[in-house]
């Protein structure tokens, strides 16, 4: 495991410990059943962009049993993808910032859900989504770092990139990175702390072909 990794698994711990003793960890909207897809009213030619991370367990600290390796990867993977799917992906486009709200982070503890509300423009489309008409995920992937004790998950460190394409009046390709604090909840993982960043790079408008004449 790298030094940076260890210090980070560290840090969760210590927050773990600090929000069990304050009982600060009150979560909202965490949900621990399996995502079930919406029915859909009518039979729709185009499907709506989904977000579905490939998914890695790359570090463990103390024991847990290497047959659970993938599952808790997935797990974590599934409460990441909630969040850029509400955030970033799903949803009509072009609509009003207003419409990002605390939905737009499910799986987020109360007290997180206030620090991302008020980072808006970076954890969510908010400031973009009246200037495009359509978002393509062009790829995702979550790596976690566990925290384990006696064979069960006490922490993770996720760590999240989220790429894809936004048309319309603000044509760019979106870059979501960073990482996720959680902890693990009776039924699946909360989100507790964040540090993300995110990249913008517009496209290019197309060269118009220059005029040609006959010289002849």
């Amino acid at each position: 495991m790298t030094s940076s990794s260890t210090r980070r698994l560290r840090r969760v711990a210590t927050a773990l410990t600090a929000a069990a003793l304050s009982s600060t960890l009150a979560l909202t909207g965490c949900g621990g059943e399996p995502d079930k897809p919406a029915a859909s009213p009518s039979p729709s030619p185009t499907p709506a962009p989904t977000v579905k991370s490939a998914a890695k367990l790359v570090h463990v600290q103390g024991k847990f049993p290497k047959s659970r390796h993938q599952a808790v990867a997935t797990n974590v993977a599934k409460v990441v993808d909630r969040w850029l799917q509400a955030a970033y992906v799903g949803g009509d486009y072009p609509r009003e910032t207003s419409t990002f709200t605390a939905k737009s982070f499910p799986g987020f503890s109360k007290g997180t859900i206030a620090q991302a509300g008020k980072q808006m423009s970076l954890m969510s489309n908010a400031t973009i989504a009246p200037h495009i008409d359509g978002v393509e995920v062009a790829a995702s992937d979550v790596h976690v770092d566990l925290l384990a004790n006696n064979n069960y998950p006490v922490g993770a460190v996720a760590r999240v990139r989220l790429v894809y394409d936004t048309t319309g009046e603000r044509a760019s390709r979106q870059t979501v990175r960073g990482t996720l604090d959680m902890v693990p909840t009776k039924t699946s993982w909360a989100v507790f702390g964040f540090n993300i960043t995110r990249e913008e790079k517009l496209a290019t408008p197309s060269a118009s072909p220059s005029p040609s004449g006959d010289k002849s």
